[in-house]
């Protein structure tokens, strides 16, 4: 997904077009079981470059749909910076990850914040509303997972 995208910049840029991206929004998948997918800052990259920022974590093991389908062992945790509340980073592992972090993707491409995560309505039970209970978790909105508030 990388090549193509890359592809299809340079052909852009050679056709005349103005076109770029910024390497930071392609998504990163390991096809393994349980998938593992990020995109963006890393929290790990956040501590060794002492990057200032804040985190909401959803475990699978709260997810209906993760229950249905016996694959509890995932989470999602999407990472925020503390100054504007934009998401700038996320990580999640579990069953079909790949699919899921492309929302996350999206959400650092347009500058999107906690709130714009959590108050978009996701169908439910999905895997994919754990990209909201993490934003819900981070904004101390979540009301699928005691999480006393952090403000």
């Amino acid at each position: 997904h990388k090549a193509t995208h890359e592809g299809k910049v340079a052909a852009e840029v050679a056709a005349g077009e103005k076109s770029g991206f910024e390497a930071r929004v392609i998504p990163s998948v390991a096809y393994t079981d349980p998938e593992v997918a990020w995109v963006g800052l890393t929290e790990t990259e956040a501590k060794q470059n002492g990057t200032a920022y804040e985190k909401g974590v959803f475990p699978w093991g709260a997810s209906g749909r993760a229950l249905t389908l016996g694959r509890a062992e995932g989470l999602t945790k999407l990472l925020f910076d503390p100054s504007t509340g934009r998401v700038v980073g996320a990580g999640i592992v579990g069953v079909n990850a790949g699919d899921l972090i492309a929302e996350a993707a999206l959400a650092i491409e347009m500058n999107a914040d906690g709130a714009d995560l959590a108050l978009t309505v996701h169908p439910h039970p999905t895997l994919s509303e754990t990209v909201a209970f993490a934003a819900e978790a981070y904004e101390g909105t979540i009301t699928d997972l005691y999480m006393p508030r952090r403000r």
